[in-house]
């Protein structure tokens, strides 16, 4: 079964659902490379910055609107974000320390 959280954002409770793997490959993969593209972010002021990210956001979270952001607290956008991540990735993060650790004793045995 997919996991799922609700997290409020200006009052509205926003339901993340996990997303399968074909859909984080062809949809969601792509439009984040979009965000992290330097060209796009490149020289711009952080004043400049903050709109693209609201319609990003608006763009992930379809239940929620631009107004709605700017009404939000940044704890609830993070949250947002947070519950994603959460929701989506969480078995990476379970083996990511295992992983990190491993290639650190690695590193520390080549020495």
């Amino acid at each position: 079964m997919p996991r799922s959280k609700i997290v409020t954002v200006n009052g509205k409770s926003i339901t993340i659902k996990e997303s399968k793997i074909k859909e984080l490959k062809e949809d969601v993969i792509p439009r984040l490379s979009g965000i992290t593209d330097s060209k796009g972010l490149a020289g711009k002021e952080v004043k400049d910055i903050i709109p693209i990210l609201e319609s990003k956001l608006v763009e992930f979270f379809p239940e929620i609107t631009e107004a709605d952001i700017e009404e939000a607290y940044p704890s609830e956008i993070e949250a947002l974000v947070e519950a994603w991540i959460e929701v989506n990735f969480t078995g990476l993060k379970k083996i990511y320390r295992p992983v990190l650790a491993l290639a650190k004793m690695g590193l520390a045995k080549s020495v």
